[in-house]
């Protein structure tokens, strides 16, 4: 069996929004799509969620310019959840 690389939600959902935000999926709007998919994990994981949409996209252009690795943006996404 294999088992979780991550341990909590908002290590999960980092790992999902940085990979989006890198890999260029789409042909646009990785970074919008990053941020939703994140949120949205966290929601399905049971965690509220509270952020402004400046928050979210500051946050996601730092990420897909690669200024943000996944255990800084986990830590934001854990604040935002506290703060949901």
């Amino acid at each position: 069996m294999v088992g979780l690389v991550h341990d909590r939600p908002h290590h999960r959902a980092a790992a999902l929004f940085h990979s989006l935000c890198r890999v260029e999926a789409l042909e646009h709007s990785n970074a919008l799509f990053g941020v939703t998919v994140a949120v949205g994990y966290l929601h399905a994981s049971g965690l509220a969620v509270r952020f402004t949409t400046k928050e979210a996209a500051d946050l996601a252009e730092r990420v897909t310019a690669g200024d943000v690795d996944v255990r800084a943006l986990a830590a934001v996404l854990k604040e935002w959840a506290e703060h949901g």
